[in-house]
This record gives C-alpha cells, sequence and structure tokens, in this order.
C-alpha cells in the first residue's frame, strides 16, 4: 500500500504557510519579524543574531534550504547491486555528504517504487537534515523470501501458540537475503558519507527482512531500525545476537490495532524482544490496519537517532583528542561533525 502523506505539526505548517504567503517578497522588504518566521520555517534559529543584515543572510539561507525540500534530486538507479535499489536525495544532500540515510524494504507483492512516497514524507518533515534514502526491490516475484500470507492468518486463527512456532522457525530464502543486505549496507555508507547515521527499515515482509539483516551486519552495524507492521523472526537468533551486541540499535516498531494479516499482538512481542536486550524501544501502535500509519512517531525517532549518533561522535573525537594517539587498531575515526542547525532551533 501507497504510505499516506501526512500533514506537518501544527507550529511547522503554521510557518510553513507565513513562508509561502511571504514567498514573492524579496528579503530586504521582511520585517524583522518576517525575517525570523522564514527561518524558523526551515528549521534554522536565529538566537544570538541581533543585526537585520545577518537575519538577511539567514533569511536567503533558510528559502534555500526549503525550496531544495520542495524538489529532491531525482531518484538514480544501482544496477550493481542485484536488488537495484532507488536513491533520493532530500534537503541539499550531495554525495558523501548526508546526515541521515534511510534503507527502505517494501513488503510483499510491492515494488521499490511503493516506498518512495514514505521516504519523501520523512524528508518534508526534517527540512534541516540533509537525507539519502535508498529502495531496493525484491530480488524474485516481489518478495524478499517466500512468504504465505494464508498460512500466517490460519496460524493467528489458532492463537498465539501457532504463531510463537512460526517466530522461531527461520524461513527458507531468508539466510540468502542477508549478504546481499550487508552489501546494500556498504553502498549506501559510501554514497551518504561517513557521518551519517545508517538507518535500516521496511514495512511488512520488509521490516522483518530489514530488522534481521541489521542484526547480522558484521561491522558498521546500523544505528536504527525501523519495523513497521511486521513481526520478530528466528527470535532465538535475534535474542543472541542483541545479547552479544557491542552496540544496540535504537529501534522503532509501529503496528495497526485492526491488522489482520499480521496480527497486533506480534508487534508487542518485537518491542518485548528488543526492551528485553537492552535496546531503546520507541513502540507506536495506532488504529490502523496492515498499513504504514503516521509517521509524527517515526519522525521523532528518526531525529532521536541522529542525535544519539552525533553525540557519539563527538565524544569519540573528545576521547581521542585527549589520549593525543591514532584510534584503535580495527576502528576508523568518525569525520568531524558540523553544527546542526536542528541542535539550536527554537522551533
Amino acid at each position: 500500500p501507497t504510505p499516506p502523506q501526512t500533514p506537518h505539526t501544527p507550529a511547522r505548517r503554521r510557518r510553513r504557510g507565513i513562508h509561502d504567503a511571504m514567498a514573492d517578497r524579496p528579503v530586504e522588504e521582511l520585517s524583522v519579524k518576517e525575517l525570523k518566521e522564514v527561518i524558523r520555517a526551515a528549521g534554522l534559529s536565529a538566537v544570538g543574531i541581533t543585526e537585520k543584515a545577518e537575519l538577511r543572510s539567514k533569511a536567503r539561507e533558510a528559502r534555500a534550504r526549503l525550496e531544495t525540500a520542495k524538489t529532491p534530486t531525482p531518484g538514480v538507479g544501482d544496477d550493481a547491486h542485484p536488488w537495484r535499489p532507488r536513491y533520493d536525495a532530500y534537503n541539499g544532500a550531495t554525495p558523501g555528504d548526508a546526515e541521515l540515510a534511510v534503507i527502505l524494504l517494501h513488503g510483499i507483492g510491492a515494488s521499490a517504487e511503493d516506498l518512495v512516497p514514505l521516504g519523501a514524507a520523512l524528508a518534508a518533515r526534517m527540512p534541516h537534515r540533509t537525507m539519502l534514502v535508498a529502495c531496493p526491490g525484491a530480488p524474485s516475484e516481489s518478495a524478499w523470501w517466500p512468504l504465505n500470507p494464508q498460512e500466517w492468518m490460519m496460524r493467528a486463527m489458532q492463537g498465539e501458540t501457532g504463531l510463537a512456532q512460526m517466530i522461531r522457525d527461520e524461513p527458507p530464502g531468508l539466510a540468502a537475503c542477508r549478504p546481499d543486505g550487508a552489501a546494500l549496507v556498504e553502498h549506501v555508507r559510501k554514497r551518504a558519507g561517513g557521518r551519517a547515521t545508517l538507518v535500516l527499515g521496511g514495512f511488512s515482509q520488509g521490516a522483518m527482512t530489514a530488522t534481521d539483516i541489521a542484526l547480522h551486519l558484521d561491522t558498521d552495524a546500523a544505528d536504527g531500525i525501523l519495523h513497521v507492521s511486521g513481526a520478530p523472526l528466528v527470535v532465538d537468533d535475534w535474542n543472541r545476537r542483541l545479547r552479544d551486541a557491542a552496540t544496540k540499535p535504537r529501534v522503532y516498531v509501529s503496528h495497526g490495532r485492526n491488522d489482520f494479516l499480521l496480527p497486533f499482538a506480534v508487534s508487542g512481542w518485537t518491542q518485548t524482544l528488543f526492551r528485553n536486550a537492552g535496546c531503546d524501544v520507541t513502540y507506536a501502535p495506532h488504529d490502523g490496519a496492515h498499513d504504514v500509519g503516521p509517521i509524527d512517531p517515526a519522525v521523532a525517532f528518526l531525529e532521536a537517532t541522529v542525535a544519539a549518533k552525533q553525540q557519539q561522535q563527538q565524544q569519540q573525537h573528545r576521547r581521542w583528542e585527549q589520549d593525543d594517539d591514532d584510534p584503535p587498531r580495527g576502528r576508523r575515526r568518525p569525520p568531524p561533525q558540523r553544527e546542526s542547525s536542528s541542535s539550536s532551533s527554537s522551533s
């Protein structure tokens, strides 16, 4: 299903409306109050700016950001990877210089194009974040591995006992996705750059597959997981890998209470599995069915994940500067962090 294009929050929507009303007027004609509104609409801050000339300069930067957010870089395909992902750059992201990289795997019977609107909606809600979205396509017959939805529904009718067995067995073809998924992560990291926060996610079967890939990465683990309308799989293996992981991913779990394809109860199992492993979990149930649901909680999760990654990188830099030594063998020094405009935003 095509993800819904949810509106902006009331405050951001109001500011964008004010900005659009002033869009045809030159910056030089705007009052101080209007200049500040334009700046805030782009997620920037006017704190500490006292001269009107500086406010005008900041407002020009804000307008450029807002226009860039409206016109993303057209999708570019990648035939070098077997899943032929489509890449879309938003909010001024350039090769090797994105703050956030999101990989979205579609559900069964869909295609790479189906989650492009979701990526665009997420980026539009974060105009201050340079963002790269990768939407790959399943290797065969619009499925990541063979899955029979009717079997899940029949097991659900049997109660939790039937479903509990299914989430312990490894589906045929799941293991084959892991090396291709790891290669895709490497592709995305190169395109996004070393400072990017990486989030792996998907919808329905894509959520299950993305989560499994994230937990099987040997190096450069994902910073976050978006698990939307999915279910846990091979839970004994996931539990073991989470227990042994040096760094726990942040996890977002969303599910509709009226989902008759993958019962709502499985989302509770998913979030409990990650919480018990010590992960920071955002659980966002909603009143929908087998769909994406509201994206406000997902946007908040992505913002928090980027902030956590940047704070971690800054702490690493401080430690290495104090030691005045090279990074430990086998670890790469993260690139210097540019001050994020969102950290000082007054929105």
